[in-house]
């Protein structure tokens, strides 16, 4: 429950109602617990510890005894959301094929197929057998055994590994960026349709698949969504992704109508099946699990699965290729990392994405941040991936001047991801852009210059202080420096009223001073108590939130110097930026007097970056001494027992591999990302794969976490 040791007994806020003042500070405590944060005192501002927080459940017990709270997860039983399920084998993506002409034989896949046959290992029964599949790849006919290859629909869903333990499952994980540290749905998935709590064969192992919303049941979600007023979700996609992650409470994802299809067996110790079309029946027949169909491959095929896509209850964005025979596919290897890299024994072929050809009814604009003004196309509704479609990117001025894009302009419109509506390019209708002369915030001039490259155009604001780019920049201030529960309209809404024009002002405001923006009481405690980062405000009630801000106030915002620095969003100085000013200058002064040559001596900050920063700092010299009279900043701890070594972590780890670079860090070491002979150790988890082989050759010692905390 808590970080610190401090046994002082806590005190309530009132002596009143003791009952109710106990059920609203442990409810409090449970929700940062939830959240991954330190439980702290919303008044005292002091970390709870465990036995402290047991000790007020024991008196709410006495007190209350049939308190709702007592169905909650306790310090001891909850399993925190920042625990990883770790994936072993990692979860690994596949290499991609785009849409192509099956006419056409220099593609993709073709080329694959051609490279996969020559480099499999085919016994003498294959070789004699090999059959001639009617197709070429540069004027060499392609051969190879019937059942050489197999192929199923790829899904478009959530991956998720599920972990079988003597047929009872024990952990789910989704599938992370790195294959390995997975989030854990394992209280989730108990509500997801197909997927057995218990096996009915007694086995070890692990089932991998994909989490879906079939379209009958998305359907029948956003029926529900519409009569109850609630906004409707984007696509079956997207609605799976946030259904699994109810950590809060699990029993939600049981609303959601989530499925389970599995795609892969992996650990057992003697499977008994050779191909992966075995694999699909033995999941199927023998343990019952739904699982993706695999039928032997055919070129002819792959457009009837494409053609077929309309009858099925579920999204697919394509179809996988596969060499059939395990073993085979084993031998084939990996790109790049022996362990995490995209096996080369499968491809999956894209499917043609859909595409729309409305003709551009307006343009709108819009001024960011930096002045820079973005477009918008506006056009009579489509349908694109199972939304509808009204308006669609046009990027920036450059891309608009080179594609000739106007009013009536008939273009193409396809959905990135299935997610963002863009223009992919003019069909007809071109003709000269009519770019706005004025900001459409400020009423101010405009004018064209040259962006990054000689290609890109941008059209600019040329007012320094136009309303929308202050706001989005106090947005992009509160955003970096992790103020959480003040969006876009309420910021917009303190600026027009005058009371905040530069960051310095978040902290001069109090409940009353808000309220004059038009925000009830309520409204006002929670914007202010959000500037003030306590945490989860809106579980605490007006009085005790309003004590936890008095105190809040009182002191100085502490925030790492790299963070304070990215805040400002200066242009290309972004987070990386900020860490690498911080290492090398080592405090906030120093960075701010440095010269353009001097900032060129620090690693990947070029001569445009360097002067960009000082201008900065020259032209906002008033308000940041007008933040820094309430934000202190620190430097990297500069002291410490791992002080002068440097750790590369690779592989999985439970707690996940930030809490144990932030260990590592806030004992003055230093995390890197790759191994060298500079590094002073690698950690390893499960799946270090070649940086465990790298470090080896080099002599670097490996640790395990245990063996890391020894150093502490």
């Amino acid at each position: 429950m808590a970080k610190k040791s401090n046994q002082k007994q806590l005190s309530l806020p009132s002596d009143a109602n003791p009952a109710d003042d106990l059920e609203k500070l442990i409810s409090h405590l449970d929700t940062l617990y939830e959240q991954g944060l330190d439980c702290v005192h919303p008044v005292t501002n002091e970390i709870v510890t465990d036995s402290q927080y047991d000790g007020l459940r024991r008196q709410l017990q006495e007190l209350r005894p049939n308190s709702d709270l007592f169905a909650t997860a306790t310090a001891s039983e909850f399993v925190s959301t920042n625990l990883k399920v770790v994936h072993n084998p990692p979860m690994t993506s596949i290499e991609k094929a785009s849409h192509e002409n099956l006419e056409i034989q220099e593609t993709q896949l073709f080329k694959w197929i051609s490279k996969t046959v020559q480099s499999a290992e085919l016994s003498e029964v294959d070789q004699a057998t090999r059959t001639i599949q009617g197709k070429s790849y540069k004027d060499e006919p392609i051969s190879f055994p019937e059942s050489f290859f197999y192929q199923t629909y790829k899904l478009d869903g959530v991956a998720i590994a599920l972990y079988y333990e003597n047929g009872k499952l024990i952990s789910a994980g989704l599938r992370p960026r790195d294959g390995i540290n997975g989030e854990d749905v394992t209280e989730q998935v108990q509500y997801v349709d197909g997927i057995p709590a218990v096996l009915p064969t007694n086995i070890t192992c692990s089932i991998r698949g994909e989490l879906i919303c079939k379209l009958s049941d998305f359907k029948k979600v956003q029926k529900a969504l519409t009569l109850a007023g609630d906004k409707l979700r984007a696509n079956p996609r997207n609605h799976t992704a946030g259904g699994i992650r109810q950590f809060k409470n699990p029993e939600k994802t049981k609303r959601m109508r989530l499925s389970f299809v599995a795609y892969s067996i992996e650990g057992l110790a003697e499977p008994p099946y050779q191909t992966e079309i075995g694999r699909c029946e033995f999941c199927k027949q023998v343990l019952g699990v739904p699982y993706i169909d695999a039928e032997l491959f055919r070129f002819e095929n792959l457009q009837t699965l494409e053609d077929s896509i309309s009858k099925l209850d579920f999204e697919v964005d394509g179809v996988i290729v596969g060499v059939n025979n395990l073993v085979q596919q084993e031998q084939l290897g990996r790109h790049g990392d022996p362990v995490t890299g995209n096996p080369k024994g499968k491809i999956a072929w894209k499917f043609r994405e859909e595409e729309a050809t409305p003709i551009i009814n307006s343009i709108e604009w819009q001024t960011g941040r930096t002045g820079k003004l973005t477009s918008v196309a506006v056009f009579d509704s489509v349908r694109l991936a199972g939304t509808n479609v009204s308006r669609a990117t046009l990027h920036n001025a450059g891309f608009m001047e080179r594609n000739q894009i106007t009013i009536g302009s008939k273009i193409a419109v396809r959905k990135a991801g299935k997610i963002i509506p863009k223009v992919i390019k003019v069909i007809d209708g071109q003709g000269k852009p009519d770019f706005p002369k004025d900001c459409p915030s400020c009423a101010q001039p405009t004018k064209l210059q040259t962006g990054g490259t000689e290609e890109m155009l941008e059209l600019i604001c040329t007012n320094q202080e136009c309303p929308a780019q202050n706001i989005s920049s106090l947005c992009y201030f509160l955003a970096t420096f992790g103020v959480l529960g003040l969006g876009e309209s309420r910021v917009t809404q303190l600026f027009e009223s005058g009371l905040v024009t530069k960051p310095a002002d978040f902290y001069q405001l109090d409940i009353d001073s808000t309220m004059k923006s038009g925000l009830t009481r309520r409204q006002a405690t929670l914007a202010v108590a959000a500037i003030q980062m306590i945490p989860a405000p809106d579980k605490l009630a007006n009085e005790m939130l309003e004590e936890a801000i008095l105190l809040a106030i009182q002191s100085k915002k502490e925030v790492p110097l790299w963070q304070l620095f990215a805040s400002f969003g200066i242009e290309s100085a972004s987070k990386s930026a900020g860490k690498a000013l911080a290492d090398h200058f080592g405090t906030f002064q120093k960075i701010r007097n440095a010269s353009i040559e001097q900032l060129e001596l620090v690693d990947d900050i070029g001569s445009i970056t360097a002067t960009a920063i000082v201008e900065f700092f020259a032209g906002h010299e008033a308000d940041i001494n007008a933040l820094l009279q309430f934000v202190e900043p620190t430097a990297s701890v500069s002291e410490g027992n791992l002080m002068g070594k440097t750790f590369c972590f690779s592989g999985g780890f439970p707690e996940g591999k930030k809490h144990w670079e932030k260990e590592v860090e806030s004992r003055g070491g230093k995390c890197v990302s790759s191994v060298s002979k500079k590094t002073s150790y690698l950690v390893a988890g499960p799946g270090s794969g070649s940086k465990s082989e790298k470090a080896t050759r080099l002599e670097i010692p490996i640790l395990t976490t245990q063996q890391l905390s020894e150093m502490f």
